[in-house]
């Protein structure tokens, strides 16, 4: 008895829809492709219930019709967030709506019409509804806009139109443009949120097909096009004829926007570059407006244009750094000075002019960053922008630096999101400025409704535990002032000072005003609230056992050598946090451990934040 063997008609299914999709939409899906096309398809794969290619095959070969547009989804929906690029954007408020502003006014209905051609999920949409809300009005109340956003994906396409977004997605979006644009979802999508009719009465979207649109939207003209990063996945030859169908929809005067790593050069186009991958129709050529661009710099009475100059205030000196690559004068900034507290900037800022935008860390010793808007911050004071370890959403803190007067809110970016979180912290520097030169501050309650209080739940089923030293006493000190509420139990643990505990738990004490104690023997765990001091080797050959179940939040002061560092990695912990010591400083055998690196005036609220999330 023979089993016959099922032929499928694609020997090579990866292989056949990557192909399908090229012919469907022209993005380009070859060999360097390939292995992005097996993850994803894999995906499909596994939410399907299928166990194997061949199960899903047969699957694909009975639907083929329909799944064939889940299969377009997966593989051309690309990377996107809001204000992506935000230099096009900054280009549209200086250079093309001082342009186009007096075309609108002669037109009956007063709006500029807009097109995003490659919408995707609706980020850059909503982002230049947000932006044109803001900008459009510094023209006139009487003016308009309307945006439509199209992409090859229909699911894309749903999400767009639906027009809700993660919470964390927001975030990013400069506090000037945020407004109130956006609501808080409730229940199960409580962390979500969703544009409101300001936004959503502005913009439409529709499936289009950037190789085959035709006649579909005949008759209608544009300003403004954005084919942002769609490009770079065409062949020469689809982007002319994509291309060539786009243009015929742009006003003369109107401007054409495609992603900052693409170009039309060399295709044979009679356009003028007006900006990095902005171009106009060269035979409708106008006089541009004298405005300098703040993307370049900042306008000097002569002319030209200087680095936007920025303070720096952090205790951290990572922070330092970092800022230091985001800020290079390629992207027009210049780091003119930095201080490591409040105390230490009112005093350097008094002898440096022409500082544009302040950076500004919360927690800092002497003076921390709400005392110095509370003392320094006034309408004379250059605008300031927080750039803090501290969560928007989970401090009372965080909200009152913004009700005091600074202009947005950036958590802290490590070292594996520089990139990525570089362009937000250019961006919000920016739109700072821009802010205090328009004069025009938006009304901001979303941060308000999202705001959470900080609150340790079964703090017996946790612990704090401090590695520090003799040196330390006055930042440990520090450490023990900040915590409030109901707390874990606190372990302090001294290495080599066995004899001296008693008296280490006395001048702790003294000087943090915190009842710190000595046991003489560890036999259970120490009670919520509790302030323990503990001889470092001792303490790690009982507390692991005793606390074996327990969530463990460890924070270092200082260094710690090998054997003291290798006790510690056998401890199973949720969180340790290494005190920031500088470049080529600190624990280096516990750097691939460490949940991150921060100053010491830090560690109390992330530890805090780490006990009070679920």
């Amino acid at each position: 008895m023979s089993t016959a063997v099922r032929k499928f008609r694609y020997p090579d299914l990866c292989e056949h829809l990557a192909l399908e999709v090229t012919k469907m939409t022209g993005v380009q899906l070859g060999d360097k492709q390939r292995s992005m096309v097996q993850t994803r398809l894999n995906k499909r794969v596994q939410d399907l219930g299928y166990r194997t290619i061949d199960d899903y095959q047969a699957y694909y070969e009975s639907n083929e019709k329909s799944e064939i547009q889940h299969i377009v989804s997966l593989l051309t929906t690309h990377y996107t967030y809001f204000f992506r690029e935000f230099s096009h954007f900054e280009f549209i408020s200086e250079q093309a709506l001082p342009a186009l502003v007096p075309e609108l006014r002669k037109r009956a209905d007063k709006t500029l019409n807009v097109w995003s051609a490659a919408a995707s999920r609706g980020q850059e949409v909503y982002s230049l509804a947000m932006y044109l809300k803001y900008h459009l009005q510094t023209h006139g109340s009487d003016l308009k806009f309307r945006i439509l956003g199209t992409d090859v994906d229909e699911q894309s396409i749903r999400i767009a139109r639906n027009g809700v977004y993660p919470r964390r997605e927001i975030r990013e979006v400069p506090l000037a443009y945020l407004g109130n644009h956006w609501a808080r979802g409730t229940g199960d999508i409580a962390e979500f949120v969703k544009a409101k009719g300001t936004l959503r009465d502005c913009v439409r979207f529709e499936q289009a097909n950037l190789l085959d649109f035709k006649d579909r939207f005949e008759g209608q003209k544009f300003d403004i096009i954005f084919c942002r990063n769609v490009f770079i996945y065409f062949t020469p030859d689809q982007i002319r004829t994509s291309t060539a169908m786009l243009l015929r929809h742009l006003e003369p005067q109107g401007y054409f926007f495609i992603g900052i790593s693409e170009t039309l050069n060399g295709l044979g186009f009679d356009l003028k570059s007006e900006g990095p991958s902005i171009y106009r129709l060269r035979q409708k050529e106008e006089a541009m407006s004298a405005v300098i661009p703040i993307r370049e710099g900042v306008a000097v009475p002569q002319g030209g244009v200087r680095p936007i100059r920025v303070f720096c205030v952090d205790d951290s000196p990572s922070v330092h750094s970092l800022m230091k690559q985001i800020l290079k004068t390629e992207h027009g900034f210049e780091i003119v000075g930095t201080a490591v507290n409040g105390v230490d900037a009112a005093e350097k800022l008094k002898n440096l002019p022409n500082v544009d935008v302040v950076t500004l860390d919360i927690h800092m010793p002497e003076q921390n960053g709400v005392e110095y808007l509370e003392k320094h911050f006034s309408s004379q004071h250059p605008p300031v922008v927080m750039v803090s370890s501290v969560s928007r959403d989970q401090s009372e803190v965080a909200m009152r630096t913004l009700e005091l007067g600074a202009s947005d809110f950036i958590e802290k970016p490590a070292l594996n999101k520089l990139q990525e979180r570089g362009e937000e912290i250019r961006a919000k520097l920016k739109s700072a400025i821009l802010m205090r030169r328009t004069g025009l501050n938006q009304p901001v309650d979303l941060d308000s409704q999202f705001k959470k209080r900080l609150e340790i739940k079964n703090p017996g089923t946790k612990a704090r535990v401090l590695v520090t030293g003799m040196g330390h006493l006055k930042k440990t000190s520090s450490f023990l002032q900040e915590l409030d509420g109901v707390q874990p139990p606190v372990y302090l643990l001294f290495e080599g000072v066995e004899g001296n505990l008693s008296a280490i738990a006395d001048q702790v004490s003294k000087i943090s005003g915190r009842k710190v104690v000595a046991p003489d023997a560890i036999f259970s765990k120490a009670k919520p609230g509790e302030v323990w001091v503990l001889d470092y080797h001792k303490a790690l050959a009982v507390l692991p056992g005793l606390h074996g179940a327990d969530r463990i939040g460890i924070g270092v002061f200082g260094e710690l050598g090998k054997s003291a560092s290798q006790a510690l990695k056998s401890w199973h912990f949720g969180q340790l946090l290494l005190e920031d010591l500088g470049e080529g400083k600190g624990t280096e055998s516990l750097q691939l451990y460490a949940t991150d690196v921060f100053p010491f005036t830090s560690f109390a609220f992330m530890g805090t934040e780490f006990f009070g999330k679920n």
